[in-house]
């Protein structure tokens, strides 16, 4: 299944099973560097809340639809940092018009600046003492 048919087919499901607001796809599909044990990096919005088991066996029915492992990411559950990746290097495959799209970037792009300047002085301290910890 080329990638173009597999973001259809992905997007089409999820759709069905669990309405997203927003679904991104990431990783080495996002960033045209696949290989043949490339897996499928997907991560979605929604209001609908799966448990982890949950999620895994959706995953499960997907990679099985697409022949490739799938990797499927609750983006509340997600760290700022994770967040902030999939926004800068995802791609979105739906919802990119969406309000509930443009809150969740604005809000996760303002948590990850505030993050990195709260260990700004953190990181300037170890680049200065050229180690981690203080003897």
């Amino acid at each position: 299944m080329d990638t173009e048919h597999a973001e259809k087919v992905i997007t089409d499901f999820l759709l069905d099973r669990i309405v997203p607001s927003v679904i991104y796809l990431f990783g080495s599909y996002a960033a045209n560097r696949t290989h043949s044990n490339s897996d499928i990096d997907i991560a979605y919005l929604s209001e609908k809340n799966l448990s982890n088991y949950e999620r895994f066996m959706l995953a499960q029915e997907l990679a099985a639809i697409v022949n490739k492992d799938v990797d499927l990411i609750d983006l509340k559950q997600a760290s700022t940092v994770f967040q902030a990746q999939v926004i800068e290097k995802g791609k979105v495959l739906h919802g990119n018009d969406s309000n509930e799209k443009a809150r969740f970037e604005m809000q996760a792009l303002k948590s990850y600046a505030m993050l990195n300047e709260e260990r700004r002085m953190i990181l300037d301290s170890i680049s200065e003492r050229g180690q981690i910890y203080e003897e």
